[in-house]
């Protein structure tokens, strides 16, 4: 029987998470790939608050390779490769709506919202089903329900 790519993220995040939260390091995501041919990729996208270090990285991929090692959750060999999730970080909970409350974020809704479908502004946060941006010409309100896609932006 062949495990899923989303079965060895999700056994992958349950072995690491305690020695990331022991470091104060959040894990934001897991993402396992394997192509037909060549060989797999993990890639684990960790942060902190205020941002996280290269010497940071380095730790925790050198940690959790030996956490892997042990536990052997995925069978053949694979690439490990542990970055940040970078400056235009995509949100990937609801808790990201409070954490970057003030900073520049660009949301794409599904289908147009209010004569547009990409709206960017600062965000003032997530309340009632609804995230609110602080545009130019004033505030804009739009369903959660209404979001594809919503990450931090930078402004040139």
């Amino acid at each position: 029987m062949k495990t899923e790519p989303e079965d060895i993220a999700a056994k992958v995040g349950q072995l690491v998470q305690p020695y990331l939260t022991a470091q104060g390091v959040e894990l934001v995501e897991v993402e396992f790939r394997q192509p037909r041919r060549g060989r797999a990729t993990l890639r684990l996208f960790v942060d902190r608050p205020g941002g996280i270090t290269l010497e940071e990285i380095t730790r925790v991929s050198r940690v959790v390779g030996e956490i892997l090692d042990v536990h052997d959750p995925i069978g053949p060999s694979y690439t490990l490769e542990v970055s940040s999730p970078g400056l235009t970080r995509e949100f990937k909970s609801l808790r990201d709506y409070e954490r970057y409350r003030g900073r520049l974020v660009r949301l794409t809704t599904h289908r147009p919202w209010q004569g547009k479908q990409v709206h960017r502004g600062i965000l003032q946060g997530l309340e009632n089903g609804e995230v609110t941006l602080l545009l130019g010409d004033g505030l804009r309100r739009i369903p959660l329900t209404e979001i594809a896609k919503a990450r931090l932006d930078i402004d040139f």
